[in-house]
């Protein structure tokens, strides 16, 4: 369960490699920091190079850094930012290389350490943010081993096929039990923990077919996987079990069961039952959700307070949220569903930390950056 775009905010290219397979590459319609933690530094391009402005506007590391041509990633998190294409080296807010030295590979900082590769022998460990080994390199990488960032004090490790979790000192907490293991949301984290099994994820962007545990010969009759959720503690949290699910927000989770997606609490229990064809977890109080076609939103209670009129809709994020018609023009609305700002745009992220990224609807390329009252805060042509 690699984390993946929510499946309503991609652009999704498929290019045919042979008769029966195709390359799938998936971008965001603009860039925004999408993760939750990270720090609130927007990036901005001039030629092929990449600059950051802090939330005042201000430029803070002008256009000198490379630029990887995607909407995704290139964030700051703990003050650093990876600019090496996952390579190990980390600039600091000032654009300063801090570090870089000694690393074959390293992620984002996330809970202030980042997984990173050492040199000498290949293997995963994890790093503070002085560039010091935090976690010794000690996790072997290879189609049955994997690791993962830290998020909310635990990370999900893969030996041997099997997921367990480790706490900030390196050691197991949660054995490695589990077919599949994905980050903690609110104390709970989604785990497939039945097998073998086929596991689809078919609302990442990129749909992911795997047999679990890896290895397994593919037959006719092995059964489609089920997940659950475990507490900190390793325990699955009621006997349900889903075809699919997304992480607890605001202390529910969206499951589908069957083909229709519904809301379960922290107990386990379905409290929204199952009649969407698209459901995200709630955010702002409210979800947004799927019928027919087109999108609107649900409170708690499962009642529609936004009607699904959209042809295109994001998440809740400070108060407003992005909505569209079709691919092509958006816009933002309130908690009521109405209009704001009195302006459309070719694209536009959803708010992060004060402010949101829009591509302004001119023949010639032009973004700028907006806040909450929709004044523009800093504009640029790449």
């Amino acid at each position: 369960m690699r984390k993946a775009a929510a499946c309503l905010c991609y652009i999704l290219l498929c290019t045919l490699l042979s008769a029966s397979s195709f390359a799938c590459e998936w971008d965001y319609f603009i860039w925004i920091p999408r993760s939750p933690n990270a720090d609130p530094f927007y990036r901005f391009l001039k030629g092929q190079k990449a600059g950051y402005i802090d939330g005042t506007g201000k430029i803070v590391i002008p256009a000198s850094l490379p630029y990887f041509g995607n909407n995704s990633g290139e964030e700051f998190h703990d003050g650093l930012l990876e600019i090496g294409l996952s390579d190990g080296i980390y600039v600091n807010t000032s654009g300063k290389k801090v570090i870089g030295k000694g690393l074959y590979g390293g992620w984002d900082f996330s809970d202030g350490l980042a997984a990173a590769v050492k040199e000498e022998n290949g293997k995963w460990g994890y790093i503070n943010t002085k560039g010091d080994w935090a976690i010794t390199p000690r996790f072997a990488s290879s189609t049955t081993d994997y690791v993962s960032s830290f998020e909310n004090g635990f990370a999900a490790i893969e030996i041997a096929g099997k997921y367990g979790y480790i706490d900030h000192s390196g050691e197991f907490t949660i054995p490695t039990n589990f077919y599949l293991a994905d980050s903690f949301h609110e104390g709970f984290a989604r785990v497939v923990a039945e097998g073998p099994c086929l596991y689809t994820d078919q609302e990442s962007p990129c749909p992911d077919f795997k047999v679990l545990p890896p290895g397994i010969a593919t037959h006719d009759s092995l059964p489609e996987c089920k997940l659950a959720f475990i507490d900190t503690k390793g325990q699955i949290i009621s006997e349900n079990r889903f075809d699919d699910a997304k992480d607890f927000s605001e202390g529910m989770a969206p499951v589908r069961i069957g083909e229709l997606w519904g809301y379960i609490d922290k107990l386990g229990q379905v409290v929204i039952p199952p009649k969407y064809s698209r459901a995200d977890g709630f955010s702002d109080g409210l979800a947004l959700i799927s019928l027919a076609g087109h999108f609107g939103y649900i409170d708690q209670h499962g009642a529609i307070v936004i009607p699904t009129k959209f042809d295109y809709a994001e998440s809740f994020a400070e108060g407003v949220a992005v909505a569209g018609k079709g691919r092509s023009v958006f816009w933002y609305i309130d908690r009521t569903g109405k209009e704001i700002f009195g302006n459309r745009f070719a694209a536009a992220s959803p708010f992060f930390k004060g402010l949101a990224h829009v591509k302004r609807l001119t023949k010639t390329p032009q973004f700028a950056y907006i806040d909450h009252t929709g004044k523009t805060i800093f504009a640029y042509t790449p």
